[in-house]
Order: C-alpha cells, then sequence, then structure tokens
C-alpha cells in the first residue's frame, strides 16, 4: 500500500502522530535508565536500551524534518503524562513488576504493534528507520519477557493487575489520535488488534498458559474499548 499524499491533513496528522513517537521513544530511553537503577545486576544492559531507544527518538526526528513537518510535542508529552505517571509510581515504590509491566510488556508491545501497522504506509525514508526501529523494539519486549518469566509464577497477580490499570491508558491516548492515524493511513482498530495480539503473546512468553493469556487481553480489550 503506498503512502498517503502529503496533502495538509495528512501534514497535520503526521505532525501529532510524529510528536508521539519521539516523545514515547524518549520517555523508552529515560524509563530504562530508571530501570537500571532498580536492576542494577542488569545495568550494562539497560542502558544500552535506553540509549537505542534515544536513538529510536533522534531517527524520528529525522523522518518529520525530512518532510518538513513539525512535531506536535506538547500535545504528545499531554498525552503521555498519565502513563508516565503511573510509570513513576511503580519506580517511586521500587516495584520492579510494574515498572517492567508498563515498559517492557505494554509500552514494548504498543510500539511494536504501531510500528507493525505504520511500515505498510510509511514514506521511502522512514520506511527502513521504521522496520530497524521495530527489531529493536521486539529486543526490548524479549528483555521484558525473560525478567518477568524468571519471577513466575509468584508475579502473575501483580503483572494482570497492572496491565488492568496501564492498558486503559495507553487505548486512551489512542483514541485522542485515531482520526490521525487513518490521516497517515493506518487502521485504528488494526492496530488495537495487532497491539492485544502483541500482548497477548507476551503474556504466554512469560508464563501464563495460552488460555490464559488470551482471556487476559480479551478482558483488558473489553475494559478499554467500553
Amino acid at each position: 500500500m503506498p503512502a498517503p499524499a502529503l496533502t495538509p491533513a495528512y501534514r497535520d496528522a503526521y505532525g501529532r502522530i510524529n510528536g508521539l513517537v519521539i516523545v514515547g521513544e524518549g520517555l523508552a530511553d529515560h524509563h530504562f535508565r530508571q530501570l537500571a537503577q532498580l536492576l542494577p545486576e542488569d545495568g550494562d544492559e539497560l542502558r544500552r536500551l535506553a540509549a537505542m531507544e534515544g536513538r529510536h527518538a533522534v531517527d524520528f526526528v529525522g523522518c518529520g524534518r525530512q518532510l518538513a513537518i513539525r512535531p506536535d510535542l506538547p500535545l504528545a508529552r499531554r498525552l503521555f503524562a498519565p502513563l508516565r505517571a503511573l510509570f513513576n509510581e511503580a519506580f517511586s515504590t521500587t516495584d520492579t513488576v510494574g515498572a517492567l509491566v508498563i515498559q517492557c510488556l505494554i509500552v514494548e508491545s504498543f510500539a511494536v504493534a504501531a510500528y507493525r501497522c505504520y511500515l505498510p504506509v510509511a514514506d521511502a525514508y522512514a520506511a527502513p528507520i521504521t522496520a530497524a526501529v521495530l527489531a529493536d523494539e521486539a529486543e526490548h519486549l524479549d528483555y521484558g519477557e525473560r525478567q518477568l518469566a524468571a519471577r513466575f509464577p509468584a508475579v502473575a497477580a501483580p503483572i494482570s493487575r497492572w496491565c488492568e490499570r496501564a492498558v486503559p491508558v495507553a487505548m486512551a491516548m489512542l483514541r485522542e489520535v485515531h482520526g490521525d492515524l487513518e490521516a497517515i493511513g493506518i487502521d485504528p482498530s488494526a492496530l488495537v488488534g495487532e497491539f492485544m495480539g502483541c500482548l497477548g503473546t507476551a503474556l504466554e512468553a512469560v508464563g501464563f498458559a495460552p488460555r490464559q493469556a488470551t482471556r487476559l487481553a480479551a478482558r483488558l480489550a473489553a475494559v478499554a474499548c467500553g
């Protein structure tokens, strides 16, 4: 599917989505550095993952600049604020499970889903960048899966509770840019389906039985969309 034409509507929508991506990648950089404080034994690896996220933010700044489109960073910071507050709550209470669930399961699953859906409609400059970032995000998701799997089943209930709190926050952010996603060629319903599928797969990797993971993902989707 070709990228949509650079109409004024596309440019406005792209600026808002590009802002979300840039701010999201910057927050991921910060979150991984905070995780390095909670998990000092993995500090080097977590700082490496953080640096990758920081490079992603720079790369996506370049994607907007290539199209002469200014990212809407104030809007993105406002939309990300509730998710950021949840992560800060987990960090401030040294709740490592909560921090891992928010950043490494939910945020990374959402990023993987979003980049998968964007890739078919990305412009020629953004497409290879998006593909490379997508591969990196899969590595970040894997880190969280491994960490939580090593603590399973003791952390099953906290994982479910944090998912129930954070997934609706992520879905609320998506609803704010529903029309913008459509304008740049992404089907919001397909993105939600991809996200829930990715999160369900991550929950299985952590240790939930396939039926449990499917039920939890379906319940989260129902709550988020209700």
